[in-house]
């Protein structure tokens, strides 16, 4: 149920979002894992394999790509389409090639870890306080799902995790229409 909420915010971003394509491209990783994940657990695609591999290129690729895209949102990486594919792409190349050939899922943790906290920081000494909160959100989402610990009784980490991210990229999204 979770994977299908996170899957609806981030394709409602990913298609409707004011922001550049670098940003609108992590939600689209999002929005494909969460879709896989709510195949796979709602019993109508067996394999978890696709949704395991996406998510973990998510983690590798989109949460530094949306870090990069809220940092410089000027910049070309963030605002132009080729550029922000090529560079989506050779994220997720060097960090698939990392974890599957390290066999760890340290560098996968630390990508999502320090890339909230990276949005956080800068968002914090721009006082852009919806994205200090957003960011802070997912870090805790990320944190609890890292611990296997969940606040909420009847919900999974996992299903922390998925509902922390979507408040969080809402928030990014809206932060930013709202400026534009």
């Amino acid at each position: 149920m979770t994977d299908a909420v996170l899957g609806a915010v981030t394709l409602y971003v990913t298609l409707h979002s004011a922001r550049g394509p670098l940003f609108r491209c992590a939600a689209a990783l999002f929005s494909v894992a969460a879709l896989l994940g709510v195949l796979r657990f709602s019993g109508l695609y067996a394999d978890e394999n696709p949704h395991m591999i996406v998510s973990m290129i998510a983690g590798v690729a989109a949460f530094p790509a949306l870090t990069v895209s809220v940092m410089v949102p000027d910049s070309p990486i963030a605002r132009k389409w080729r550029v922000s594919s090529v560079f989506l792409l050779l994220l997720a190349t060097v960090g698939l090639s990392i974890v599957i050939y390290s066999g760890s899922r340290l560098y996968l943790n630390a990508c999502a870890l320090l890339a909230m906290a990276g949005i956080a920081y800068v968002s914090l000494r721009a006082r852009r306080w919806v994205d200090v909160v957003s960011a802070v959100t997912m870090l805790v989402g990320l944190l609890c799902f890292a611990v296997k610990l969940s606040p909420i009784t009847p919900l999974q980490p996992a299903d922390v995790l998925h509902l922390a991210l979507a408040v969080g990229w809402l928030g990014l999204d809206r932060s930013r229409s709202a400026a534009l």
